[in-house]
């Protein structure tokens, strides 16, 4: 399609792993993908051959009407053509140069009013005034961050590469930069396709998961759907969090907010963000269940459903509860016996609202 970019290729190490990649992207407007999954997952070379820094053995990549990469007719553009703006793990400032001399050696070819110009509207869209004559060293993790970004977007990509764009940072700069990111992507219409191996990382950033391990792609989908459903074991293991629910903040009181999801009520602290849409995260082993329709925990969210499936898991059984979402719950082996669960049978799912961790839409 004209309007998409798509990729399909295999990358071989002698040696080592062959990764295997098959994505698509929407082109000329806001949507971003996130490739989840461990390291060692092969996440960095499927950018690397994207940005045209590696040669695939295999495939294609086309960016709307433009091959990029053609195994079998011999075409591997050049990365210079590609108009590609990768933002590596570590940054890559040059330590010699102020924040204005890294942000306009991305774009010396343009004329001097051009670049002053690109440079001002850099400084001020990654919030970075009073820092212009600083050079990295002098900087904290947040921004050099936001120098490096600032010089990525100066060129105006066509589609843009990040690579763990947070991990270098400590964890509360981590959380802020977060919805700091986020809010800038939505901000750029251009495809972003950014590697995480951060759950919250992806639901806060993604438009799209696709979930990564041993060199290939094991699942795409949207966040709740990858996290919610995974398909297969293998997914599960990895995305680690096993209910991802989209809800609507409808009330609020003590500290709390009431959710609407799926027409039923949820309540969660307080989340700090702004926004009223939350994706709602609740872990198996924080899913209490018992038998009936009489709870006898205090907590604030009861939860009426049917067993759909219980599956072993080693020491424990995971049971899967329609309560008009799909809900996880882990039990011991033994409590799954005495409980008599089994495909049908209604329970009460019980989760505190301390329990649910909440990241915005």
């Amino acid at each position: 399609m004209a309007d998409e970019m798509t990729a399909d290729f295999e990358k071989r190490y002698n040696g080592g792993p062959t990764i295997r990649a098959a994505l698509g992207l929407p082109v000329g407007r806001s949507h971003v993908t996130v490739l989840f999954g461990p390291s060692g997952a092969g996440k960095t070379t499927v950018l690397r051959c994207l940005a045209g820094l590696e040669r695939p053995e295999r495939g294609r990549i086309r960016f709307a009407s433009e091959t990029w990469v053609d195994t079998d007719a011999g075409v591997m553009a050049p990365p210079q053509a590609r108009g590609v703006g990768y933002l590596f793990q570590d940054y890559a400032l040059f330590p010699h140069l102020t924040v204005a001399g890294n942000i306009t050696y991305a774009i010396h070819d343009l004329d001097s009013r051009e670049r002053r110009a690109r440079l001002d509207e850099m400084i001020r869209l990654l919030r970075l005034e009073g820092l212009e004559d600083r050079r990295p060293a002098q900087l904290s993790g947040g921004q050099q961050q936001r120098v490096a970004l600032a010089r990525v977007l100066a060129r105006r990509p066509r589609l843009l590469l990040l690579d763990e764009p947070l991990s270098a940072l400590d964890a509360p700069t981590r959380e802020q930069l977060r919805g700091e990111l986020r809010a800038l992507l939505r901000g750029q219409r251009m495809p972003t396709l950014c590697v995480t191996h951060d759950w919250v990382e992806a639901l806060t950033l993604a438009d799209q998961v696709a979930v990564m391990a041993g060199g290939r792609i094991l699942q795409t989908g949207s966040p709740d759907s990858v996290f919610s459903r995974p398909a297969n074991a293998e997914v599960a293991a990895i995305v680690g969090v096993e209910t991802v629910i989209a809800g609507k903040v409808v009330g609020r009181q003590d500290g709390l907010a009431a959710f609407d999801v799926a027409g039923k009520q949820l309540w969660a602290v307080e989340a700090s963000g702004k926004g009223e849409e939350f994706y709602l995260c609740i872990r198996a082993e924080d899913v209490i269940l018992e038998i009936g329709a009489q709870p006898s925990s205090s907590a604030r969210n009861h939860l009426a459903g049917r067993v759909t499936d219980v599956r072993p898991a080693g020491p424990v059984s995971r049971v899967a509860v329609d309560c008009g979402f799909a809900l996880t719950a882990l039990v011991t082996r033994q409590a799954a016996q005495d409980l008599d669960l089994k495909p049908g049978t209604p329970v009460t799912a019980t989760v505190k609202a301390s329990a649910i961790h909440l990241i915005p839409r």
